[in-house]
């Protein structure tokens, strides 16, 4: 039930942008939810469907929230480092330069933090992390 929730959100963000706060609010309380009753693995699959979810909220516009909450969850080690590596990998492939000042300072020391995009980037810089961080003047 969380998926046809989460997608009445897509919904919602693509036509009522007004909403989004509202949208928002209510994809951090499912990634929040426990789901003890669930194998670890199923955890991190649902909390990823909804982090897709907050990336496409982030793509219709509501992009420093989404951002700033994933750092916090970063900083204050509230999610498995898995997720924000796969937040990090979505948001990479959502966006392209140029970027603004304020994604920079949200976005870059996720990107920098090499538990979260180590995997992600390869040994010539080609990936589009390292152009990231290239970009931002490294």
């Amino acid at each position: 039930s969380s998926g046809i929730n989460a997608e009445y959100g897509d919904e919602i963000a693509n036509n009522h942008p007004l909403h989004h706060n509202t949208v928002f609010s209510f994809l951090k309380q499912l990634f929040e939810r426990s789901h003890e009753h669930l194998q670890e693995l199923e955890q991190i699959e649902i909390r990823k469907m909804i982090i897709d979810r907050m990336v496409h909220l982030l793509c219709v516009g509501h992009v420093i929230p989404v951002i700033q909450y994933m750092r916090y969850c970063l900083d204050n080690e509230s999610a498995d480092k898995s997720l924000i590596r796969h937040f990090a990998a979505e948001v990479m492939e959502v966006t392209t330069s140029p970027y603004s000042k304020e994604f920079i300072a949200e976005f870059l020391p996720i990107a920098k933090n090499p538990d979260i995009t180590a995997s992600l980037r390869n040994i010539n810089e080609s990936d589009s992390i390292s152009q990231f961080i290239e970009y931002c003047g490294g």
